[in-house]
């Protein structure tokens, strides 16, 4: 049978009340993957993008000789640094116009068909859900060439004598290297593993009720010592820490609720060529999915399996919400 056993997802006391939590409060996910991709939404997200979409034309101009003035730098060097803008820039311009159109949209449907959130709440498929481990391990690769990306200008203002500038650059290039390790593990994982499906059993869950589900088993489950899946219903926030001009805010996943599974070896060898059966009882006091809220309120189903060489990992949401 199942039992129960600590998340590794687990931190220290230290981390929690950097994170805004402590004590009886929801306890911060400081490593969970967020279904927001930044810290701020709407026309406030399509404003703040403006002025970086402005500055990235008029440098790119500049590096164009469209628009004359005095070069510091070589050409290329220029239009890195305009691309830098002007990709900010439109990302959080289309990022707010499409939030601001989906939130439209959605209160113009639930107000139409009352009572059932979950047509309009977010792109489901009925049958059940995809974790994309190339998607992921995608989506890391550019995060980590992105990086060094960023850190080419700082290099080459300090190759001129400008060592300050060459210090920097390369602290924080090493500290890239994290971004590398997680690459790789990522790439290990979708090497042996691939990717993964989550079945529904039903459409949707209701809160009270019992969510039952069918992980379709990765490739080479004999390999894996155990198999713990996690059921949680995740509250993203939007957490401003510093002060100042030192400020940073950043999303952060509370979890208000988790229930857990673990298989040992014995167990999994059963499911062989398979799907593994999950099954969670589901509390009727927590809140309801609610992915159109910015920040967004869902639940989720984490599932990670301990190897030899590459552990297992995929994350899948489910469609719980409040019964009419």
């Amino acid at each position: 049978m199942p039992i129960t056993i600590k998340d590794a997802t687990d931190t220290s006391a230290l981390v929690q009340r950097m994170l805004g939590s402590g004590p009886g409060m929801a306890p911060a996910l400081p490593n969970y993957p967020a279904q927001s991709v930044t810290a701020i939404d709407g026309v406030r997200s399509a404003l703040f993008g403006l002025p970086f979409l402005a500055a990235g034309i008029f440098i790119g101009l500049a590096a164009l000789n469209v628009i004359h003035g005095t070069k510091h730098g070589p050409t290329w060097l220029i239009a890195v640094i305009g691309g830098f803008f002007f990709a900010a820039g439109l990302f959080l311009f289309i990022h707010g116009v499409h939030g601001m159109i989906h939130r439209a949209i959605y209160e113009r449907s639930c107000a139409q068909t009352p009572g059932q959130p979950w047509l309009f709440d977010f792109h489901w498929h009925r049958d059940g859900v995809k974790f994309s481990a190339f998607g992921a391990m995608l989506g890391r690769l550019v995060a980590a060439l992105g990086w060094y990306l960023f850190l080419v200008p700082f290099f080459w203002v300090g190759s001129r004598g400008a060592w300050p500038f060459l210090i920097f650059a390369s602290l924080f290039a090493l500290f890239g290297i994290v971004f590398w390790v997680r690459w790789a593990q990522m790439f290990g994982d979708l090497i042996r593993y691939g990717n993964s499906f989550l079945a529904y059993d039903e459409f949707p869950y209701f809160l009270g009720r019992t969510l039952r589900a069918r992980l379709r088993a990765p490739g080479h489950l004999a390999l894996l010592q155990s198999l713990t899946v996690n059921l949680r219903c995740i509250q993203e926030r939007y957490v401003t820490t510093g002060s100042g001009n030192n400020r940073t805010t950043r999303v952060v996943c509370y979890e208000l609720y988790k229930d857990t599974l673990t298989f040992d070896q014995q167990r999994l060898a059963s499911f062989a060529a398979a799907e593994i059966p999950v099954e969670f009882r589901l509390p009727n006091d927590k809140l309801p999915t609610s992915l159109t809220d910015t920040p967004p309120t869902y639940w989720s189903i984490e599932a990670r399996g301990e190897a030899p060489g590459a552990d297992y990992e995929a994350y899948f949401l489910v469609p719980v919400y409040k019964q009419p």
